[in-house]
């Protein structure tokens, strides 16, 4: 066993000893009222009364309607989700699931991931070389924990999710769990995040509730397969990951919420680790031939929160504030002192300022959520590539039709700075209170990023210098498609 993998192993094993201390403190504080001895002495029936069940069986199809068009997704998924209420004081829930994805079988990996349409600008011996991951199959427990309900003091031990923000499908003050950008931002709002081994607690107060997050696990976020049509964010050889299940290098957080005049206000600080990599790299510019030696490491930011939610003339009116102190920005190839070497190693550590805002409305018995948010870089400097001041505005819209048992909604996506689009409307279609069938669109407007210099239509001998950019959804722009959901929950 790896070090890494003993390193989780033992912090898995001293959460669930601190579970199993706690139920035996509680057990021998008095025998007479304990709910554990109470437990033992029920009958079997009354022990298993309360469990539940659930879960869904569901395919999810996608189909490229850009060249080479192809079927790029045939995903089948069982999920399950278990509840043991075991007594008044204690609750047991676990939930995972499993999918294959059967297109791996049926189609060609290079038309699936569109590689030579896709990487167009690359040399092909880049592109014939790249290698092949298929995000299937896949077995996972997302969730495992155990709720300790003690009057006014509630716990929760176990891998689960937190959710701190306000706001729908926004992270700005919800940076608990990293992402999965298996299928880049297309996930559902539950599936794109990766569950975390967390002690979290909740005090509630006669108008105020503490919450404490403590979390070992430490994760970061999840890349798509390498050489997959959703390839951006990948993990960099040689980065240094912090040892996990340490004390030191744990994660803390704390919140208070309260209402005040109507609203429900919070505050929060936490302490963690930056989910991306910092790519500090040594260059030397007068060495053109030479190679660049990269240094990617995680660091430690902190972040302090606040939210508010509400109901102003029935619409719900919320937003989120972030303080980020630590964040590392990426910087342009500069030289101004004139070394050969390119400054500050590639990155600039600045603090920053998330904020968003949105409303939530019903119009035409049509649900409407826009919202608007903002990051700025403080103390921005000219080499940072990021803008000093970078937005985005989103859009939830949906209507239902009760008589014809459809429920339409459309999601929208404007990175204002990077000029891109995602466009998502669905139509779901209810055949019985179990079956359901959705029918949707994936839209992508952008443009590509462009280092600098590109191999004209694949050929190594033939370069061609292009205006650098970064960008991110237009990345994707030939990964347009249709997709079709067939869901049976029980």
């Amino acid at each position: 066993m790896s070090k890494k993998h003993s390193a989780r192993f033992i912090g898995i094993s001293a959460m669930l000893w601190f579970v199993l201390s706690l139920c035996s403190s509680i057990a021998h504080a008095d025998d007479q009222d304990d709910p554990l001895t109470n437990l033992f002495d029920q009958q079997q029936d009354t022990l298993w009364s309360g469990v539940s069940l659930t879960g869904y069986l569901k395919n999810e199809t996608a189909y490229r309607i850009r060249e080479p068009r192809s079927f790029t997704k045939i995903r089948n998924i069982v999920a399950l989700n278990l509840s043991v209420p075991i007594n008044d004081t204690f609750e047991l829930t676990a939930s995972g699931w499993a999918y294959y994805d059967l297109v791996y079988d049926l189609y060609d990996y290079q038309t699936i991931a569109a590689r030579f349409e896709r990487n167009a600008l690359d040399p092909l011996i880049f592109v014939e070389n790249l290698p092949e991951e298929k995000d299937s199959p896949v077995v996972d427990i997302r969730e495992l924990y155990l709720d300790v309900f003690l009057g006014d003091l509630e716990m929760r031990i176990g891998k689960q999710f937190v959710i701190w923000g306000v706001m729908t499908g926004v992270r700005i003050v919800d940076e608990i769990n990293p992402m999965d950008f298996r299928e880049l931002i297309l996930l559902d709002l539950l599936d794109y995040r990766v569950p975390l081994w967390t002690y979290k607690a909740d005090y509630f107060g006669d108008n105020i509730n503490y919450e404490f997050l403590w979390i070992p696990d430490i994760q970061f976020h999840k890349p798509a397969a390498r050489g997959s049509e959703w390839e951006l964010l990948q993990k960099v050889p040689g980065t240094r990951y912090p040892e996990s299940f340490t004390l030191e290098n744990s994660e803390l957080g704390f919140k208070v919420g309260t209402t005040l005049l109507g609203t429900e206000l919070s505050l929060s600080y936490f302490y963690t680790w930056d989910d991306f990599p910092v790519i500090f790299r040594s260059v030397n510019l007068a060495d053109q031939e030479g190679a660049a030696k990269f240094f990617p490491t995680y660091t430690r930011i902190h972040m302090l929160g606040s939210t508010f939610s509400r109901s102003v003339r029935g619409m719900i009116v919320k937003g989120e504030a972030a303080y980020v102190k630590g964040k590392y920005f990426g910087t342009s190839i500069v030289d101004h002192n004139n070394d050969q070497y390119l400054d500050h190693n590639g990155e600039l550590q600045r603090d920053h300022i998330r904020w968003g805002v949105g409303i939530d409305f019903n119009l035409w018995k049509t649900d409407f959520s826009p919202g608007f948010v903002q990051w700025i870089i403080l103390n921005h400097n000219d080499d940072i590539i990021q803008d000093r001041v970078d937005s985005s505005f989103n859009l939830f819209v949906r209507k239902e039709f009760p008589a014809q048992s459809v429920v339409a909604q459309m999601l929208g996506i404007y990175l204002i700075n990077f000029k891109e689009v995602y466009v998502k409307p669905k139509l779901t279609y209810t055949v019985t209170p179990q079956f359901q069938i959705g029918f949707g669109v994936d839209y992508f407007f952008g443009e590509k990023t462009t280092t600098g210099v590109v191999f004209f239509r694949g050929r190594e001998i033939d370069l061609r210098e292009v205006e650098e950019k970064a960008q991110f959804i237009g990345n994707f722009l030939g990964n347009d498609r249709v997709f079709v959901e067939f869901k049976y929950g029980f």
